[in-house]
């Protein structure tokens, strides 16, 4: 069994459905092999598919097939938002980072570097690593 429980952002989502060829889509790739166990919430679904809609539609086809390959988890309590996030991310992300927390995520990746990149080496105040795919891929190469 996969060891890496790997939180997908909606970001991530977007990115492998949009571009099949690059790294966020390799992700999905190694879920479906079963080398990792990939996650994500309905909010972040939501939001991917929004986002496809307006950019991409062509690609939904991808982004409901790349989520064969993801398990969905529950979205978090609102106490647990608060609690388990930390209050200087903003408050469209932390519902997100709470859901990889409450599903034991070993892994939170997203490429929102704005958003997250101070969190990125940060794991003494995290339960999970915030990683870019690149980063996931290359320093925990599953």
């Amino acid at each position: 069994m996969a060891d890496h429980r790997v939180f997908l952002d909606a970001n991530i989502l977007f990115a492998a459905a949009y571009s099949p060829d690059g790294l966020s889509a390799l992700l999905v790739e190694l879920g479906a092999a079963g080398r990792v166990i990939l996650l994500t919430s309905p909010l972040a679904i939501i939001e991917a598919e929004r986002n496809l809609e307006a950019k991409r539609p062509a690609a939904l086809p991808a982004l409901r097939k790349s989520l064969t390959a993801v398990r969905v988890v529950s979205e978090p309590a609102p106490a647990d938002v608060e609690r388990l996030t930390p209050p200087e991310l903003s408050a469209k992300d932390r519902p997100l980072l709470a859901a990889a927390i409450v599903a034991h995520a070993t892994h939170f990746v997203t490429g929102d570097v704005g958003d997250f990149g101070r969190f990125m080496d940060r794991r003494a105040q995290l339960p999970l690593r915030v990683m870019t795919p690149r980063q996931f891929l290359t320093e925990v190469r599953p």
